[in-house]
């Protein structure tokens, strides 16, 4: 507050107190930026000034967004709206929390991903005089994070594409079957032949809808949301799932499905998160058990829950379930419920678990319910 209060009187700061100042910005291990009611740089790190394209000394005094344009990233989004619209959140008294943001690299043209905080800096009486922004270069942890990301979304494609493939072989049987049968038969019936060509079409057509569903798991979500059915979706997740759950000893499935109202989402997204989480479950029986897959409505949201019998899951190691990288399996990323969990939260849902050792696991997902108000379940 000192500095911001002497640099708004146009006062020269105290030489000891400047470099006070200074040694204590340059501590700090993130970029970090002091601006003044007017949107004018105070001081700022080296770690800023490096983001940034330059020298400390450079920015000093300058103006925020004059300084912004070079960040702007070609053919996206300005970062200037952004931008102004944090600083007048923070000017005017609210704090912000690691909120992301991507700006170009104005020496590489690299883009970097940002997670801003900033917090007002005010008087004895309370009025904001300025703003703290700190920003912490996220890009390289982004990145990793996606790639061990790739890594479980492919792991469970390999053990859904298992099942689906048993799905194929029998499909090829059949059209096999009935190409035998027509060649053996050299004059069959227009009856037979009808049958047997109406059996192919149907084999062709039960192919093709096995490579839609490897097509629509494997995919990325696009991040764009539309009107999808929860229960739909989740049947989408039991079907892929059945050869995984028939190989295991005796795992019986309960459905518990009840018609929902629709939600927004990405399809290919949350249809991934049921698969991944049945799979979950089987693989937490692997001695056998019962799996329950539901679906209703509880408080205006819809419930989805997903329960196994298997070992259930120690209160320390309930705690870290949702951390990037925290695995009870071998051989896991553990990247499967912290993505779950990122992506419920960004479709303003929740996901919660509850577990009790030797008797098993729930998974409850809920999600808001689009339309009218809903009563309770």
């Amino acid at each position: 507050m000192y500095l911001v209060e002497r640099r708004g009187r146009q006062e020269e700061l105290n030489p000891t107190r400047q470099v006070e100042i200074g040694t204590l910005l340059e501590s700090m291990p993130d970029a970090t930026v002091l601006i003044d009611t007017d949107h004018k740089i105070i001081d700022l790190n080296q770690a800023a000034a490096k983001i940034l394209g330059g020298s400390r000394e450079q920015f000093r005094k300058r103006d925020v967004f004059e300084v912004g344009a070079a960040l702007v990233r070609p053919n996206k989004s300005s970062i200037l709206p952004f931008q102004r619209n944090l600083l007048d959140r923070v000017l005017a008294g609210e704090p912000v929390h690691e909120e992301r943001r991507m700006i170009r690299d104005p020496k590489t043209g690299r883009d970097i991903e940002l997670l801003i905080s900033a917090n007002p800096i005010c008087d004895s009486a309370g009025k904001p005089v300025g703003a703290l922004v700190i920003g912490r270069d996220i890009t390289e942890l982004t990145q990793l994070q996606n790639r061990f990301s790739d890594m479980e979304r492919h792991l469970a494609i390999g053990q859904v594409a298992a099942g689906i493939a048993h799905d194929f072989n029998n499909t090829l049987e059949t059209i096999s079957h009935a190409v035998v049968l027509m060649q053996t038969s050299p004059e069959p019936s227009p009856f037979d032949r009808g049958t047997l060509l109406r059996l192919i079409q149907s084999a062709v057509e039960h192919g093709a809808e096995i490579i839609t569903r490897i097509r629509d798991y494997a995919r990325s979500g696009t991040g764009e949301t539309a009107t999808v059915d929860v229960r739909e979706l989740l049947d989408d997740a039991i079907e892929w799932t059945e050869h995984l759950r028939n190989r295991r000893n005796s795992v019986q499935l309960l459905r518990e499905l009840s018609s929902v109202p629709q939600v927004r989402a990405n399809a290919a997204d949350l249809r991934r998160v049921f698969t991944n989480l049945i799979i979950n479950g089987l693989q937490a029986m692997p001695d056998g058990g019962q799996l329950t897959v539901g679906s209703g409505v509880n408080g205006g949201r819809v419930h989805v829950w997903i329960r196994d019998t298997g070992a259930g899951i120690t209160e320390e190691d309930k705690g870290k379930l949702f951390l990037p990288y925290f695995t009870t399996k071998h051989g896991g990323t553990g990247l499967g419920l912290s993505g779950a969990q990122k992506i419920m939260l960004a479709l303003g849902g929740d996901i919660q678990v509850q577990s009790e050792l030797g008797k098993g696991t729930q998974l409850d997902l809920y999600l808001p319910a689009i339309g009218a108000e809903l009563k309770t379940a």
